[in-house]
C-alpha cells in the first residue's frame, strides 16, 4: 500500500510539473489504430524539454517508453504503464551541416517526419534516401527499426545519432562505427533525439524520378488504404520473403474479427475497423503456426509490440 502511494505521488508530481496527459488512449497515436491507455503521455517539442522530462522520470523511477510516429507499433489492449513519450513534435529546420565533393551531411531531430527529410533531400539534389520514399513515420523511428527496402536501409546513410543516455542524464553524439545495426533492428544505447545523415550530391530530376517510381510501386503493391503497421514479419535470412510464404500457406484474406491478412500483400495484417490487439496477436500466431507447419520456418515479428 505504501509503495502504491509513493508511485501515485510520483506520477502525480510528474504529470503536474510537465502538464502531461493522464490515462491517455494510445490508439490515435498508432497507424494500427489499436491500443489501450498510457498512464502518462508526453509530446515534447524541444530537446531541452525532452531531456528535463526524461531526467525527472528517471529520478522518480517511472518506466519510460519512447516512440515516434507509431507506424511500426502494436500497443496492447491494456496499454502501457509508466510514461510514454511520443517524439513526433520534436522537430527543427532540417539543415546541411557539412559537405565536400563526395558527401553532404544533413541534420534533423528525431521527430521529423521521414517524408519531410526525403523532401529536403530532393529539393537539395541529394541522393541516398530514395529507398525511403513512401516509408511512413519519424526519422527516429526509422533509425530505431533500421527501416528500409531491398534498395537500401537507414544504416546505409546514418553518420551519427544524438541520444539521451539514462546513465548520464545528458546528451551525447555517437558515430556510426560505434552503432550496432542489424536487419530491421538497431540496439539503441539511449533515446534518439536527433541524427546526422550522409548523402551524396546528385541530379535532381533523376532523384525525383526514382522517388516517384518508388512511391507508385508502394501504392500498387501495399494496402495503404487500411490501418496497419507495415510489414508484420521479418523476411527470413534465406529463401522466400515472408509475404510469399504466408500467401503460399493459403492465408491471404484470413480474418479474425476485424483483423485480417491483407489480400493485397500477405505480410500485412490490417485493421478493418475495430480490431483489438488480442485479435491481431491471435492472427499472428495462426500465421506463424501455418507457415511453420508448411515450410518449417519460424517467422519473427518486425512490428514492435509494447504494453502490459
Amino acid at each position: 500500500m505504501m509503495t502504491d502511494t509513493i508511485q501515485h505521488n510520483a506520477y502525480s508530481f510528474l504529470a503536474e510539473k510537465f502538464s502531461l496527459q493522464v490515462d491517455a488512449p494510445l490508439k490515435g497515436y498508432t497507424s494500427f489504430k489499436v491500443g489501450g491507455p498510457a498512464d502518462l503521455l508526453a509530446l515534447p517539442e524541444s530537446k531541452n524539454e525532452l531531456e528535463q522530462l526524461l531526467n525527472e522520470a528517471s529520478a522518480l523511477d517511472i518506466p519510460i517508453t519512447l516512440f515516434g510516429g507509431g507506424t511500426n507499433l502494436l500497443v496492447t489492449d491494456k496499454g502501457i504503464r509508466g510514461l510514454v513519450v511520443i517524439t513526433k513534435k520534436l522537430k527543427n529546420h532540417i539543415k546541411i551541416t557539412d559537405h565536400d565533393p563526395n558527401y553532404v551531411l544533413i541534420n534533423a531531430l528525431s521527430g521529423q517526419r521521414l517524408s519531410a527529410v526525403c523532401r529536403f533531400a530532393v529539393e537539395n539534389s541529394l541522393s541516398g534516401l530514395e529507398f525511403a520514399a513512401g516509408i511512413p513515420g519519424t526519422l527516429g523511428g526509422a533509425i530505431c527499426m533500421n527501416a528500409g527496402t531491398p534498395s537500401g536501409q537507414m544504416s546505409d546513410i546514418v553518420d551519427s545519432i544524438e541520444i539521451w543516455h539514462p546513465q548520464t542524464g545528458g546528451s551525447c553524439l555517437i558515430k556510426k562505427d560505434l552503432l550496432n545495426f542489424s536487419y530491421r533492428n538497431f540496439e539503441v544505447p539511449g533515446m534518439i533525439s536527433g541524427a546526422n545523415l550522409k548523402l551524396k550530391k546528385g541530379n535532381r530530376e533523376n532523384i525525383e524520378s526514382i522517388f516517384k517510381q518508388n512511391i507508385e510501386h508502394k501504392k500498387n503493391t501495399q494496402p495503404v488504404s487500411h490501418a496497419s503497421a507495415g510489414c508484420f514479419f521479418k523476411n527470413p535470412a534465406k529463401g522466400k520473403p515472408a509475404g510469399e510464404l504466408i500467401e503460399k500457406a493459403g492465408l491471404k484474406g484470413t480474418r479474425l474479427n476485424d483483423a485480417m491478412v491483407s489480400e493485397h500483400h500477405a505480410n500485412y495484417i490490417v485493421n478493418l475497423k475495430n480490431a483489438t490487439c488480442k485479435d491481431i496477436l491471435l492472427l499472428k500466431q495462426e500465421i506463424q503456426d501455418a507457415v511453420f507447419k508448411k515450410f518449417h520456418i519460424n517467422l519473427e515479428t518486425e512490428v514492435r509490440i509494447e504494453g502490459e
